[in-house]
């Protein structure tokens, strides 16, 4: 399987978005945050997020592997590279939780997640990884690595650390490429039926000068 790193074009996010709902399908967490029911449109919706949300936000990149024997897209990053503080504060964002989805757990772990970061890293320059989804037909096979050397070589270049919130699957990989574990979220969805979930926050520190 031969992988090529490449940008993601407006018209490829709407396979992002099937790669994130194909990443998340056996999650656990899935069902509280999300019991739907979903409208019909629902990849669509979030594609056109996605698309405007990059439009919005100059630190946005979209980055893909992409399988060239299957022909498509296998795995989605979503980067942010804050150069300044100024561009950390500049694309703060309210979050907003679309159909389907069950607000409050949703403001609870990705609301509770953002005060985190902002407890952590503040308004100091960094890059972060917002998202990183894979196909499950093709993990396992270096797409993931792919997607975060692009952003280590970013980080490296402007003497940035980097920062991210792990899933537990995810946890070994960003370990390999340097991340440490900064603290552990603790999110307690007994109230909705699941469970006391941890999420590891990570860093991976700058590079250091020679």
């Amino acid at each position: 399987m031969t992988l090529t790193l490449r940008e993601v074009s407006d018209e490829e996010i709407l396979r992002a978005c099937e790669i994130e709902v194909l990443a998340y399908k056996d999650n656990a967490l899935g069902p509280i945050i999300a019991p739907g029911p979903f409208p019909s449109d629902a990849l669509q919706q979030r594609s056109q997020q996605l698309a405007q949300g990059r439009k919005d936000d100059p630190t946005v990149s979209y980055l893909q592997a992409y399988d060239d024997a299957a022909g498509k897209m296998v795995a989605f990053a979503k980067w942010h590279i804050f150069e300044t503080s100024a561009s950390v504060a500049a694309s703060t964002r309210p979050l907003v939780f679309g159909p389907g989805r069950n607000v409050e757990a949703c403001q609870l772990f990705f609301g509770g997640m953002a005060e985190r970061k902002e407890a952590i890293m503040g308004k100091k320059p960094h890059v972060y990884l917002s998202l990183l989804h894979t196909d499950p037909e093709f993990q396992g096979r270096g797409a993931g690595s792919l997607l975060l050397d692009w952003g280590k070589k970013k980080a490296d270049e402007l003497g940035l650390p980097i920062y991210l919130e792990s899933s537990t699957a995810g946890h070994r990989l960003y370990q390999k490429h340097g991340f440490e574990d900064v603290e552990i979220f603790q999110a307690d969805f007994t109230p909705y039926g699941g469970p006391i979930h941890d999420q590891p926050l990570m860093i991976r520190p700058a590079a250091k000068t020679q």
